[in-house]
């Protein structure tokens, strides 16, 4: 199997350097908090929340940063988006977000272009074990490990938060305003809800995704993989965190 020629647009989202250097000179102003920001806003907010604790942000805030932050937002987006405006930022949202996904479709093609979706546990381990080199031994793991928990569905939950990342960061950035930016990020919202069961299940698809990206082997401790399931564990044991908000809320806008 040759390795997959992935589209890696280097979006460490965090940007850690670029946003660490800021928290350092500004802080972080508090917005919203759990208990004034609306239930459907705190959803938004928990579908890319993991992300926003990989910026070192608040996740009671669309963006999850605030104003102070707009100009490091837009280096980030610049930088590992190619994304200097509004229009430039919508075409990748839109990637994201079409029927199949950006790198959802590639995951489903590479699938079924192997056979994954037609393997027997037995065939899919012979066919692991005839594989030598590591990297393409972990990316088929994935692959296996992804559709069957998930089907072709499996890392659709990576594509999605990160729409809802750009959409919100794009009003933190001053491309738009925060209502156009809740308006928009709703309706990917009401897809995630749709599309997976719980918090769990979304985010196990957010990391399936990560993986698919990143390669990372996934056990090693060491990995940003590992420090990205720290934050959801982290999301989940906090009481105030949009991870508390039932996943079967009604998603209505309420926001004027």
């Amino acid at each position: 199997m040759n390795k997959m020629n992935k589209v890696k647009q280097f979006f460490n989202l965090s940007a850690t350097l670029v946003l660490t250097t800021c928290f350092l000179l500004t802080g972080c102003k508090k917005g919203n908090t759990a208990d004034t920001a609306s239930e459907t806003t705190r959803f938004i907010n928990g579908t890319y929340a993991i992300m926003t604790m990989q910026n070192q942000g608040d996740y009671n805030l669309v963006g999850g940063q605030d104003s102070s932050m707009k100009e490091p937002i837009k280096q980030m987006l610049q930088q590992y988006w190619s994304i200097s405006d509004l229009n430039s930022g919508m075409k990748q949202v839109q990637e994201l977000t079409s029927k199949n996904g950006m790198h959802s479709k590639e995951f489903v093609d590479q699938v079924k272009e192997l056979g994954i979706d037609k393997m027997s546990k037995q065939e899919f381990e012979t066919k692991l074990a005839a594989i030598t080199d590591p990297e393409q031994k972990i990316h088929l793991q994935l692959l296996y490990d992804a559709y069957t928990d998930l089907g072709y569905n499996a890392i659709l939950g990576w594509d999605l938060g990160r729409a809802n990342f750009l959409l919100t960061s794009f009003y933190v950035a001053g491309f738009n305003d925060e209502n156009t930016a809740l308006d928009k990020a709703l309706e990917v919202s009401k897809r995630i809800q749709k599309t997976f069961k719980s918090w769990d299940e979304y985010n196990r698809s957010y990391m399936y995704g990560y993986l698919y990206w990143s390669n990372e082997d996934p056990k090693d401790s060491s990995s940003k993989y590992a420090e990205r399931q720290g934050f959801i564990s982290e999301l989940k044991k906090d009481t105030k965190s949009p991870f508390q908000v039932k996943w079967d809320t009604k998603l209505e806008k309420d926001w004027k």
